[in-house]
């Protein structure tokens, strides 16, 4: 726990130190605490859905961020969200997270970036708290018709929720940009866990260690009024092991940035 709360802290540290450098001789309206750098949103939701699995039990979220992103490419901030007992006996998930995220040359993006998924009152046998390293890529058609978006990224957790041993995850995704402002998305992603304190000796998925499984989703989403609407359908091919959670389900979500 205290060796992932370092290495979280010192990431905070060194993504405040390269916007200090970044800025250095900027005016104030310009500066690291220049109100366009930072935001939040609110959420509510049918159903919190990660990675294919509801974390929720099936039942409704309410989600909040707050988010700080500087021009250079820096950004920090932390997202929460009510989750269901079997997730964490306080019935919350906070996560905390920091990265650089920058176009690299026109259209095509890079990010890197760390999580911190932390769930108070949880539980210490197994500790639910994770940490994960995100890199992620994406390159925009943007002269071709609905402007396709194409994104690939790879996320790693040496010790992955309920301290079950080193943690695999990819995805694919496809955003176009429909007529009429309505865009529509596609997700596909695969999960390996390697299996220890939850699901090692032999409790792992087919009765050996671990699990892994393939989620997809399909999404619509529309904005009015500064309301962003989504209706996603999530399914994945692993629902033996899982449970109902991980059923195929349609979701509906409401959002608001502030």
């Amino acid at each position: 726990m205290k060796k992932k709360l370092a290495l979280f802290l010192a990431l905070l540290v060194a993504g405040t130190w390269s916007v200090a450098f970044a800025q250095e001789g900027a005016s104030n309206d310009d500066g690291i605490f220049a109100l366009k750098n930072f935001g939040a949103s609110v959420a509510l939701t049918t159903d919190y859905v990660f990675r294919g699995i509801s974390q929720t039990d099936e039942n409704p979220a309410i989600q909040g961020s707050f988010d700080y992103k500087h021009p250079v490419g820096v950004y920090l901030g932390a997202w929460a969200s009510n989750v269901d007992d079997s997730i964490s006996k306080g019935n919350i998930e906070i996560d905390y997270y920091g990265g650089f995220r920058k176009e690299l040359f026109k259209d095509f993006t890079f990010d890197v970036s760390l999580i911190y998924y932390s769930y108070p009152s949880g539980g210490d046998d197994p500790e639910p708290d994770f940490i994960e390293g995100h890199l992620g890529l994406s390159y925009v058609f943007a002269n071709v018709p609905l402007q396709p978006t194409l994104g690939v990224g790879y996320n790693y957790s040496p010790d992955f929720f309920g301290e079950d041993g080193n943690a695999h995850y990819l995805n694919g995704t496809l955003d176009l940009a429909l007529p009429y402002h309505i865009g529509l998305g596609f997700e596909v992603g695969y999960q390996d866990v390697e299996g220890d304190k939850t699901t090692g000796n032999n409790m792992g998925e087919d009765g050996g260690d671990g699990f892994d499984y393939i989620f997809w989703r399909v999404a619509l989403s529309y904005e009015i009024k500064g309301f962003g609407l989504d209706l996603s359908y999530y399914d994945t091919n692993e629902d033996d092991f899982l449970g109902d959670v991980a059923d195929s389900r349609v979701v509906f979500s409401v959002s608001r940035a502030i």
